[in-house]
């Protein structure tokens, strides 16, 4: 799989949300994600889009998330890897967030996670 896979993404976050921690902060703080996996200069209707809460990943958007994040593939392989701040992709219109700014400050919370599930399978002979 390349970083450009939307299942590369969807299976780190399948790995994140059956990690008890994880999903127990989900469900505590009644939290949920929508990844929109944008490319650039493309139709909506080429767009990836699926959820993440606490009973795991869904393709699309089942129901209303707590935070919407339009990110293009690249953008968020390099934010699950450290290479990316988010902060810094928001400036770079890589990412936009779209959600209530309380949501949005907690994104910290969850991103550790995200980000060793994702560098385990992206980077599997670092985590040999």
């Amino acid at each position: 799989m390349t970083v450009q896979d939307p299942q590369l993404f969807i299976d780190a976050f399948r790995a994140a949300a059956a990690d008890g921690e994880f999903a127990t902060l989900l469900k505590e703080r009644d939290f949920s994600f929508q990844f929109v996996l944008t490319r650039p200069q493309t139709a909506d209707a080429d767009h990836t889009a699926f959820l993440l809460d606490s009973d795991g990943v869904h393709d699309g958007a089942p129901h209303p998330a707590s935070l919407r994040l339009e990110v293009r593939a690249d953008a968020l392989h390099s934010v699950l890897l450290g290479q990316l701040g988010v902060t810094r992709a928001i400036v770079d219109r890589s990412l936009v967030v779209k959600g209530p700014v309380a949501k949005v400050r907690q994104l910290a919370d969850f991103m550790p996670v995200l980000g060793r599930e994702y560098a385990r399978l992206a980077l599997p002979s670092a985590t040999a």
